[in-house]
């Protein structure tokens, strides 16, 4: 049975990443280590590793961790109803006050996945803010995530999918995920004609899955899955290379084992 990690090594070590010393934070757990090496606290080391906060550059978008600089543009989009339609309709209202928006993206910007079960980027197309992709619901013990992308059309036609393919390398190299999920209302066409171009397959139909709180009216959602596989990296390599103009498969290392 693995032994959980003390609470006041976990509270000084969130401590030490909301104030941005992250390589403290990582000489700290390298200490705890040597000390006890065990599974619990090599996963902890590795949810540590630089790369989960490094942006994830394409030719024409960058995708960076979500925070309290994104505040702004958060707003606007929560404001944007043709924009939530697309991207997320049951999203939770947003703090009223600013500074406590800024401080919740805060806290999401540097929760550790695995106490977050998530993800959220930002996506900046010539350096302008312009949509939010996400891994939510993830679970390292099943190495799986569902995904979720929105960007505004003035990114240009390729930004979105551009994302998609930084976001789906990034699952399967860095964060060692085998499965996404995607669910989408069925008059989101746009949405899911992207999904099944980047790979998801259709899987089947949720009839009334979902319960809209003002009106009472029930929806059907689709279901779609894409296995991060070898078979998957072949199948988009072309499509890669025209993107973000490289074709190589992902390498994949043995993941730390969730504790």
């Amino acid at each position: 049975m693995q032994r959980a990690a003390p609470d006041s090594l976990l509270g000084h070590l969130q401590h030490l990443r909301r104030s941005g010393q992250l390589q403290q934070a990582r000489d700290l757990l390298a200490r705890s280590l040597a000390q006890r090496a065990d599974a619990r606290a090599a996963f902890l080391a590795w949810q540590h590793e630089p790369f989960w906060w490094q942006a994830l550059l394409g030719p024409r978008v960058r995708l960076e961790r979500r925070g309290s600089s994104d505040a702004s543009l958060v707003r606007r989009l929560w404001a944007d109803r043709a924009f939530m339609h697309g991207f997320n309709r049951m999203a939770s209202p947003l703090p009223a006050d600013d500074a406590a928006l800024a401080s919740t993206l805060d806290h999401e910007h540097w929760a550790l996945p695995e106490s977050a079960r998530a993800l959220h980027w930002t996506v900046l197309a010539r350096e302008q803010r312009c949509g939010l992709v996400s891994l939510v619901d993830l679970s390292f013990s099943h190495r799986r995530a569902e995904f979720l992308i929105g960007v505004l059309p003035s990114a240009g036609p390729f930004a979105a999918a551009e994302a998609a393919h930084l976001v789906l390398q990034f699952a399967a190299a860095q964060a060692r995920l085998e499965r996404l999920s995607a669910l989408f209302y069925a008059d989101n066409t746009p949405a899911l004609d992207l999904a099944l171009r980047l790979g998801f397959e259709h899987e089947g139909v949720l009839r009334g899955h979902v319960r809209d709180p003002r009106t009472g009216t029930r929806s059907d959602l689709v279901a779609c899955g894409l296995l991060l596989d070898e078979a998957f990296f072949a199948r988009s390599a072309r499509m890669r290379q025209r993107l973000l103009g490289q074709v190589r498969q992902p390498a994949q290392r043995p993941a730390p084992v969730a504790g």
